[in-house]
C-alpha cells in the first residue's frame, strides 16, 4: 500500500488554529473562575452561591415548560438529591416554585417565581456590563463580526456536541 493511501487526512492547522486553541482556553479558565461569578452576584446585588445561580440560569433556559427536578439534575451533571437540596433552598428564598407534575403525580416540575425571574435579570444585566467593559474600545463592526463569528462557532460546536456533524 503506498503512503498516499495509507496517511491519514492532516487536521487544518497553523497559527490561527493555535491561536483560536489559546484564546477557547482562556475563555474557559475564566469563565469558570469562582472569582469572576462572585463578582458578577455581588455585581447584580445576589446574594446567592454558584451552585444556586447556575440552576436559576437552567431554569431560565428551559423554555415555555417547567421541567423536572431530574431533568435538571441531567442538564446540571449532577445527581438528583443534589439538585433536590438546591431547589429547597431556593424555594425558601421564593425564587423558585414546585408544581405538581400532571403526568406523573410522584413528580414535581420547577419554575421561576417572579422573585426568581426578577434575580436572573439582575444578573443578565451584570453580566451584559462586565462583557462591555471587555469590549471597551470595539467598534460596533468589530463587535457585529465577533457576534456573528462567535455564533457560528457557536452552532457548529452545539451540533457536535449533539452527535451529528456540522457539515
Amino acid at each position: 500500500m503506498s503512503q498516499a493511501t495509507t496517511a491519514r487526512p492532516r487536521a487544518r492547522s497553523g497559527a490561527a488554529t493555535d491561536r483560536i486553541l489559546g484564546g477557547l482556553s482562556t475563555i474557559a479558565q475564566a469563565v469558570h473562575q469562582p472569582r469572576l461569578h462572585e463578582r458578577l452576584l455581588r455585581a447584580a446585588g445576589i446574594r446567592l452561591d454558584r451552585a444556586g445561580a447556575s440552576l436559576l440560569s437552567k431554569l431560565d433556559r428551559s423554555g415555555s415548560e417547567p421541567p423536572r427536578v431530574t431533568a435538571l439534575a441531567e442538564r446540571l451533571g449532577v445527581d438528583t438529591p443534589t439538585v433536590t437540596r438546591k431547589l429547597q433552598q431556593l424555594e425558601r428564598l421564593g425564587l423558585v416554585a414546585r408544581l405538581d407534575d400532571p403526568e406523573d403525580r410522584r413528580a414535581h416540575r420547577i419554575r421561576l417565581t417572579a422573585k426568581g425571574r426578577s434575580t436572573i435579570e439582575r444578573l443578565g444585566v451584570a453580566r451584559r456590563t462586565w462583557l462591555d467593559e471587555l469590549l471597551d474600545g470595539w467598534t460596533d463592526e468589530e463587535r457585529a463580526t465577533f457576534a456573528s463569528l462567535l455564533e457560528r462557532f457557536s452552532e457548529r460546536l452545539a451540533l457536535q456536541l449533539d452527535g451529528t456533524r456540522g457539515d
